[in-house]
């Protein structure tokens, strides 16, 4: 073995941060503003994380040690991100959640409500952009509760950071999730204060981390949050042949959802449940989605990396099994859906 790839990992690093930041500035420069491109290049970095698995397997060296070292890079990167904007504001989702928070507190439905947001995006620190945005709440209602009172945008990427920190913990033993979550750019992802990480750190707390009846609380608690949560476990489910645990989705979901249902009914509905499908919806903002949407957000990348680290055995087998099926053998256990139990 030479002697540099003992620091595979750590070129691996510098090197995917370092292309994504050359590439977004390129972009940047070239069109004078934040495009979608943004979001496909620092997206391709997040799932460019699982070859950390790999360049700590090359570097021979112990894979404990690795992620320590990952994660107190990961760590040191989502710091200063947060503290000096280098690499941050790319999302307004913690100016956004404050916001919606605020409007409710003064008795207002944010799904029904325009939030007004304007701030400025320093890009890399080397140019700055304004950004002037008018929306209402897409989420589910339990999200907008999340969050530290008073602590403004700054605490609030802190406080996603510390979600991905308590993610790494949760999923310690298992050596290629840990060492793929640890990518610093997974932390970069956390810094910019996504409200994804909250929801992912739930999710994974019920599955890898606490049993029994606080874990069922728990996962109850993430089909109020995020859309994405609410589709995985209903896959999940249906791949576990649970359709009883499929229709307990969609009656908690609707619990979570029917205090504004009651409030504004057409306002939930189009924004977090219908997506604008339907006539009723016609000509309500910001909620039509598109084909777009599913490349456009940076955040989007996390959820297809979390879900691969966390049942790539089974992703793995179906793959091998559908392709025997194919040629007449049989469909993949129930039991591979499982996911592994930290000891």
């Amino acid at each position: 073995m030479r002697e540099w790839e003992r620091y595979l990992p750590e070129i691996t690093v510098t090197v995917t941060i370092g292309l994504a930041a050359i590439a977004s500035l390129a972009v940047y420069a070239t069109y004078g503003i934040l495009t979608w491109a943004f979001s496909v290049i620092w997206g391709l970095s997040v799932l460019s994380s699982v070859s950390l698995f790999f360049a700590v397997r090359r570097s021979g060296e112990d894979w404990h040690t690795e992620l320590r070292n990952l994660f107190l890079i990961g760590l040191i990167v989502g710091l200063v991100s947060v503290f000096t904007g280098l690499g941050n504001n790319g999302t307004d989702e913690p100016y956004g959640i404050i916001g919606y928070l605020s409007e409710i507190l003064h008795g207002q439905d944010p799904y029904t409500t325009h939030l007004v947001l304007n701030y400025t995006v320093h890009v890399l620190n080397v140019w700055s952009s304004p950004v002037n945005s008018s929306s209402y709440y897409s989420y589910l209602p339990l999200l907008i509760f999340i969050q530290i009172p008073g602590a403004g945008a700054i605490g609030y990427e802190l406080m996603c950071l510390g979600f991905w920190a308590g993610l790494v913990y949760l999923v310690r033993n298992d050596e290629f999730a840990a060492l793929s979550l640890a990518s610093p750019v997974v932390a970069l992802t956390a810094a910019n204060g996504f409200t994804d990480l909250p929801v992912i750190f739930l999710m994974t707390l019920s599955l890898r981390g606490w049993t029994g009846p606080k874990a069922k609380i728990v996962e109850y608690a993430t089909y109020g949050m995020k859309q994405f949560a609410n589709l995985f476990w209903v896959v999940y489910y249906i791949l576990k042949r649970d359709i009883l645990q499929c229709v307990l989705v969609v009656l908690i979901t609707l619990a979570f959802a029917l205090p504004f249902l009651l409030w504004h009914p057409l306002g939930i509905w189009c924004q977090a449940l219908a997506f604008s499908i339907g006539s009723s919806c016609t000509g309500q903002p910001n909620s039509a989605r598109q084909i777009s949407d599913l490349y456009s957000h940076w955040n989007y990348y996390l959820w297809i990396l979390w879900v691969y680290v966390l049942f790539h055995g089974y992703i793995h087998q179906a793959g091998r099994r559908v392709w025997a099926r194919m040629r007449g053998s049989h469909t993949p256990s129930e039991a591979a859906l499982a996911p592994v139990e930290a000891p």
